[in-house]
């Protein structure tokens, strides 16, 4: 995943915020334990959210703890205490991290590739022995996209980039207690949320992109455009997208999290496309 998924930081009251930095660090430690240590660095703002999320329909109890963290072992902050979305959540994060490496390898960036792709493998490994079923959907989905990608109509693979969100989230509610929610009705409001979610994610990363991809020879939805005419139309398909997703979500009751959904959503991801197609740098969290 890419990190644009956030929420608007000046928003968002301080308890908020610190449940969000407990989820994001419950989830670095999920990964830890599961793939080791290296591989926590596949942690992302967008994984924390699917995870927050997930967490904010289940009905088992969110329990947090004060620990510490390998990168400021001297000051202690507050952690989610593992749980079986987080654990979920670390699963998918370091098979999407090894595909993202291997999408280096293929995109000309050997060195880079083949780094990445060596700190993750074992603990792609270890994902795929836990959700083997996923595994081959999403590669299967991934190949389909690069060959999208090259393909005449590139904007089909911000589809499929949808359906591989849709994917993750499917299986995502398998491991959600939701207790005596209708299991139908969360499908029919989190699938349709996911894809639009995996569409964004894949327009903004492209238009973000769109300078450097052309530079370097790579395929990007937007080339062959001007300037204005790839942001105009880069602007329109996001908020179509983000629409969709803040309808969707909208519609769901929230055991914990709901000020900080409504945050990431609302907010959020408005920001991130205001700063993207200003040509500014998103700001630290």
């Amino acid at each position: 995943m890419f990190g644009y998924v956030r929420p608007e930081k000046a928003d968002l009251l301080i308890r908020d915020f610190t449940a969000y930095k407990a989820v994001y660090c419950g989830l670095c430690k999920s990964i830890g334990r599961r793939a080791g240590q290296i591989p926590r660095t596949a942690v992302t703002y967008d994984m924390t959210f699917f995870a927050l999320l997930l967490l904010s329909l289940d009905s088992r109890p969110f329990e947090t703890g004060e620990e510490s963290c390998i990168l400021n072992p001297l000051k202690k902050k507050s952690v989610a205490a593992s749980h079986p979305v987080l654990d979920y959540a670390a699963d998918v994060s370091s098979l999407l991290a090894y595909q993202s490496a291997l999408d280096d390898l293929q995109d000309g960036r050997p060195v880079k590739g083949r780094l990445l792709a060596g700190l993750f493998i074992r603990a792609a490994r270890k994902a795929r022995k836990n959700l083997p079923e996923l595994n081959d959907k999403l590669e299967a989905e991934l190949a389909a996209l690069y060959q999208a990608e090259k393909g005449e109509s590139p904007f089909l693979a911000a589809d499929i980039f949808g359906r591989i969100l849709e994917e993750i989230m499917a299986g995502g509610l398998r491991v959600t207690e939701t207790g005596e929610e209708d299991r139908d009705l969360l499908l029919a409001l989190l699938l349709p949320a996911a894809g639009a979610l995996g569409r964004w994610v894949y327009l903004i990363d492209a238009i973000h992109d769109r300078e450097q991809d052309g530079k370097a020879g790579l395929p990007n939805p937007f080339s062959g455009m001007s300037e204005e005419e790839a942001r105009l139309l880069a602007k329109e398909l996001l908020i179509k997208e983000e629409e969709t997703v803040d309808r969707h979500l909208a519609l769901l009751t929230y055991r914990r999290f709901g000020a900080l959904v409504y945050n990431i959503v609302s907010l959020g991801l408005p920001g991130v496309r205001i700063r993207i197609l200003a040509g500014e740098a998103l700001p630290a969290l």
